[in-house]
């Protein structure tokens, strides 16, 4: 006998907690079950699935996590009202604990906040370019202030992924905007960095008010580059240096 025939097979089914939350998330994704709805009991739950309350409970615990499902004072358990920056939640702090490089991070957020601008200039209303055009504003005349500066810059970014009308991709831009803060942080210190940064979104706002979508999405991958330039020289040519995300910005 080799010390190999002491393994025994791994079982690649799902466990039975699993199979009870891909159950529940079905009769809650078709309908059947609705934001707000209480959940039957753990032992309704067991008796109707052929399952322990162990395994119930381990089930609603994994979608707890999820922001699917919350326990509320006075007992049961709830759907939650499934609003995407719940459920981007458990996304968002799982990007805050890896490491990535920032090519890979300026990489993303070419591909999602471009994607974003097309779709601000195709939805945005008249009271959201009218805002975007105030921030702009503001932003010629904060170029000498780096904090307020990107004050206006995450409210900026904010209003286009609002205006773009996609909340889940909105939720994801936001998740990658936060990170690497601190290295955006000491760009922005560097001559000319805050200028340039203004004078993009004066370029993206015309784009959006204009109704252009290919122009807003060139206008921001142009803003995205020259955000990944700066914060790499600002690492002195760093490209590969990895660092690790924080969340806020």
């Amino acid at each position: 006998m080799t010390p190999l025939d002491k393994f025994k097979p791994i079982e690649s089914k799902p466990s039975a907690s699993e199979r009870v939350a891909e159950r529940l998330t079905t009769l809650i994704s078709s309908g059947n079950i609705a934001p707000g709805d209480k959940l039957p009991s753990e032992n309704e739950l067991s008796r109707a699935l052929h399952v322990s309350r162990p395994v119930v409970r381990e089930a609603l615990r994994g979608l707890a996590m999820m922001g699917i499902v919350e326990s509320r004072q006075g007992g049961g358990c709830y759907v939650t009202d499934l609003k995407p920056n719940r459920l981007m939640a458990p996304l968002s702090f799982a990007l805050s604990l890896q490491d990535y490089s920032l090519e890979s991070l300026f990489r993303a957020r070419e591909v999602i906040d471009c994607g974003i601008a097309a779709d601000a200039a195709r939805n945005a209303t008249g009271e959201q370019i009218a805002m975007l055009e105030e921030l702009a504003d503001q932003g010629r005349k904060l170029v000498d202030d780096p904090v307020a500066f990107r004050v206006m810059d995450a409210e900026f970014h904010e209003v286009v992924g609002k205006a773009a009308g996609n909340d889940f991709l909105d939720n994801v831009a936001r998740s990658l905007y936060g990170l690497a803060i601190d290295q955006r942080r000491k760009a922005s210190a560097l001559p000319g960095v805050l200028e340039q940064s203004a004078r993009d979104h004066e370029q993206i706002i015309r784009a959006i008010s204009r109704r252009d979508p290919e122009g807003a999405r060139l206008a921001m991958n142009d803003h995205v580059r020259h955000i990944r330039d700066t914060t790499l020289k600002a690492m002195e040519g760093g490209e590969t240096i990895p660092f690790r995300p924080r969340e806020g910005g």
